[in-house]
């Protein structure tokens, strides 16, 4: 039960797509904590090409899916594009937050958790949403640097 009052199970935003070194950690995560919280409201985020279309389906958990914001290693056109991408994807994880009303992000690296960090911890926003980054390789990739 959460604090306000409200009686529903506490609201969890996972964002780790693209590969399955974002995905499976991200599912691991979302069946640990169903197991321990059946109320937990799971939400993950993901792109249209990343394999979570494939995998946080079949593992029965909510999936939504925003543009995706890969960053360029070397100076290119798509670099120029960055800013705007990076805008219109932390919009639509906004808007994300706000319908599942999400009380934290856990960010597992990939396409989708740099905006879903500059998301929660948005001025913009209306509250900011807490944020845990997961890290599993020896090296943090950026998004997740920018996260921690």
């Amino acid at each position: 039960m959460r604090s306000d009052g409200d009686d529903r199970g506490i609201s969890v935003v996972l964002a780790g797509g693209g590969t399955a070194g974002h995905v499976e950690p991200a599912m691991a995560v979302a069946d640990a904590l169903t197991m321990l919280a059946p109320d937990v409201r799971i939400t993950a985020l993901g792109t249209e090409r990343g394999l979570e279309t494939r995998l946080v389906p079949a593992r029965g958990y909510d999936l939504q899916l925003i543009t995706p914001v890969p960053l360029p290693r070397k100076p290119t056109a798509d670099l120029l594009r960055l800013p705007g991408r990076v805008r219109l994807a932390v919009r639509e994880v906004r808007g994300v937050l706000d319908r599942v009303d999400a009380d934290i992000v856990v960010g597992f690296g990939g396409y989708v958790a740099l905006p879903a960090y500059l998301a929660a911890r948005s001025v913009r926003a209306r509250r900011r949403v807490p944020v845990v980054v997961h890290e599993a390789n020896a090296s943090a990739g950026l998004a997740n640097r920018v996260g921690a």
